[in-house]
């Protein structure tokens, strides 16, 4: 009995490669079309990358030299209601009344050329590593706490004079999710040291506010 034909393996198909930030962003700029929308639409648009890059979407503008007036409040609670829920291991889900909040077309303009001139720095340096700091059990609980934590900062009703109190805590969301994103442990790391950072710049600033209005009223008798 004759031994049956040897085939060959079959050859492996290369797989595709990972999608960048930067085309995801595009994608969505040319989605809007011109129009505004609502969050609840902004949401559907990613949800092929999932929370994540919704996430890193509404921290983008905290990034830029010019702020954009009447974003960090909203955009702070919406952060921070998702890293909640990703720190209680539910799936993100936003209330109604958060989910019809509309975002102008210039706005979203604006967002999505901070976010393009970002990631395309990034993308250079990005990379998978560190594993362990995103995908040990708990790991990714933990870059939700980071998140919501950010997300606090930034909902803080804080006047525009204080320096760098939204671009800090929007860095350290920033590298958390794009650690999330594109499993790399190095940038979750980062974002924690960054988060770390911004709460104990908020604690000076706080502390010297408070020691400036002490002395003010005890300048004025008060």
């Amino acid at each position: 009995m004759n031994p049956p034909p040897v085939t060959a393996a079959p050859e492996l198909e290369p797989s595709p490669p990972a999608r960048r930030l930067s085309t995801d962003l595009q994608e969505l700029l040319a989605e809007a079309n011109g129009r505004s929308l609502t969050l609840g639409q902004l949401e559907a648009i990613l949800q092929g990358r999932g929370f994540a890059l919704f996430i890193l979407l509404l921290s983008l503008p905290f990034l830029s030299p010019i702020a954009i007036p009447g974003l960090s409040v909203p955009f702070g609670v919406v952060i921070m209601f998702i890293g909640v829920r990703i720190v209680m291991g539910r799936k993100p889900a936003l209330p109604r009344f958060i989910l019809g909040r509309k975002v102008s077309y210039v706005i979203l303009e604006k967002m999505v050329n901070i976010g393009l001139k970002l990631c395309k720095k990034m993308e250079k340096v990005v990379r998978p590593r560190m594993h362990f700091l995103q995908r040990s059990p708990g790991m990714i609980n933990l870059i939700g706490a980071g998140i919501a934590s950010g997300g606090l900062l930034l909902c803080l009703p804080l006047p525009p004079l204080i320096p760098l109190s939204n671009t800090i805590p929007a860095a350290s969301i920033l590298l958390l999710t794009a650690g999330m994103v594109e499993r790399d442990g190095l940038m979750v790391l980062l974002g924690y040291i960054t988060n770390i950072a911004a709460w104990i710049y908020f604690t000076v600033m706080f502390l010297m506010i408070g020691g400036g209005i002490k002395h003010l009223l005890h300048y004025f008798g008060l």
